[in-house]
């Protein structure tokens, strides 16, 4: 099979799943995976994913989401939880790792598609979009944006936990949530395909 770009959405604290994910999926050196956000946010193990991307970084592509920028735009105030005090900490023993994270984009526009973090206003170009657009809106009057959207990328995108998986013509969504007992989900863009791991425990009950 010739060379395949891998999604892989709602990571939250599932570091041993990620491992787990990752495995099956085979990679060879010249894959390239893009992750979906919940890397950070009141779990033990935000460090571990972030690591563990950093170091992969060459073959790992990730973007800045809410969270993310929440705790980036506080991390020298007092508005930081108790996890992520210890994060900060933690990051700041390794300011490679701190400056890697610091400077994420807030989106990817590759050839074949856009990584996107939640949300994109078809009627402005990509260049034009705002961090709180793409971090924290998602309708127009009334409606999911993608409804509204008719470019001919494909859009990549998480943060709308209800959908479960949502799947559309150029737009896809997959977060089959992890955290709650169920599994991590990658997707293969060339072939269609979802390569799933069944969560080792329940983290948070529903």
């Amino acid at each position: 099979m010739k060379n395949k770009t891998i999604f892989i959405w709602d990571i939250h604290w599932c570091y041993k799943e990620l491992k787990l994910l990752i495995k099956k999926l085979n990679l060879n050196k010249e894959d390239k995976v893009f992750f979906v956000w919940d890397y950070i946010n009141k779990w033990p193990k935000s460090y571990k994913v972030i690591k563990y991307l950093y170091k992969n970084r060459e073959q790992f592509s990730w973007i800045l989401w809410n969270h993310d920028l929440e705790f980036i735009n506080n991390f020298n105030s007092k508005k930081l939880t108790h996890s992520d005090k210890k994060l900060k900490n933690k990051l700041l023993e390794h300011p490679k790792v701190l400056k890697y994270f610091q400077n994420l984009p807030l989106y990817i526009d590759d050839n074949n598609f856009i990584l996107i973090h939640w949300w994109l206003n078809p009627k402005k170009t990509l260049e034009k979009q705002t961090a709180l657009e793409l971090t924290n809106i998602r309708e127009i009057d009334w409606k999911p944006w993608y409804d509204f959207y008719k470019w001919k990328k494909k859009i990549i995108y998480w943060h709308w936990a209800l959908q479960w998986i949502h799947i559309r013509e150029n737009t896809i969504w997959l977060d089959s949530w992890c955290c709650y007992w169920k599994y991590l989900s990658a997707y293969i863009l060339e072939t269609w395909e979802l390569i799933q791991q069944k969560a080792l425990k329940t983290y948070v009950e529903i």
